[in-house]
């Protein structure tokens, strides 16, 4: 726990609450995918902490982002089941976090490095180098006429399968949705990401969904997600309430802000919104990266 925030910390947090909750309202990514990297290379919070608390946080962004919306109960039948992988997902990756943490510093090139943070900052440098890159050069390819094969898991029909006509699409199936919650649960639960920032493309791209219809199902999952992520992470001790509150005071306000902005751009725009923030998060990473094994 960090205690009571000082006034200028607490300043600069709310400040990065509301900026990173306004992001999360326009791009429907939740924004802990910036979170992380600032509080922990900007302001100093341990890393643990820093994901926990973060995880928490995203349920004032996601609950006023949600609000703002007008969600139906048909919409919900795909953010829960991918959900029923998600929960799995959660578990595990806190787990994995918990256990690095346990493990204490890793020896690397004559320097002790911290094992869980080596862990997180460097899956998250791969992950938003990824994205970031392949969300901007699907927008460039989509420019000039060439746009990316979508649709590569919408095509396996492992039974069941159900139609979902409400997102555009045909059938899909159950199993194959359960198992890409599984693998974005792990992911959000280790980094402390709502798991948006791999929803989103995972559904645009890999169940061809289109780009609205995408961000209103990934942010009813980031709901789901922050919810259990919150829950895991405060049995193993990693929320701070202080933090926490604070940025879900300044990114409540900022994502309801964003939500009304997000109805304005297409979805080129926000797609390549996206790609752009993931590679200025990654800038972030690779940063730290730098100064822990120089």
């Amino acid at each position: 726990m960090l205690g009571v925030l000082l006034p200028h910390e607490l300043l600069l947090v709310l400040g990065c609450g509301f900026i990173v909750g306004g992001l999360s309202g326009i791009f429907g990514v939740g924004g802990s995918f910036l979170l992380v990297p600032i509080l922990h290379v900007v302001l100093g919070i341990p890393i643990e902490i820093a994901v926990g608390s973060t995880a928490c946080q995203v349920l004032g962004p996601s609950t006023a982002a949600l609000l703002a919306r007008k969600v139906t109960r048909v919409q919900l039948r795909l953010p829960l089941i991918i959900t029923g992988g998600i929960i799995m997902g959660v578990l595990l990756g806190t787990l994995i976090l918990s256990a690095a943490g346990q493990l204490g510093e890793v020896q690397i090139n004559d320097r002790h490095v911290d094992a869980s943070e080596l862990l997180v900052m460097g899956t998250y440098l791969v992950m938003l180098l990824g994205i970031g890159s392949f969300s901007l050069y699907e927008v460039r390819r989509q420019l000039v006429g060439r746009p990316v094969a979508r649709g590569a898991l919408a095509k396996i029909a492992i039974p069941p399968v159900d139609t979902f006509s409400e997102l555009g699409v045909g059938t899909l199936s159950i199993p194959v949705l359960a198992t890409f919650g599984f693998v974005t649960g792990v992911t959000a639960g280790m980094l402390g990401i709502s798991g948006a920032l791999l929803l989103i493309p995972g559904l645009v791209y890999l169940l061809d969904i289109r780009s609205r219809k995408a961000i209103l199902a990934s942010l009813m999952v980031v709901w789901i997600t922050s919810f259990l992520a919150t829950i895991s992470h405060a049995w193993h001790e990693h929320v701070d309430l202080a933090l926490t509150l604070a940025l879900m005071f300044g990114g409540t306000i900022g994502a309801r802000i964003g939500s009304e902005l997000s109805n304005r751009l297409e979805g080129r725009s926000l797609r390549s919104g996206i790609g752009w923030l993931s590679l200025f998060a990654a800038g972030l990473v690779l940063f730290q990266l730098y100064q822990l094994l120089k």
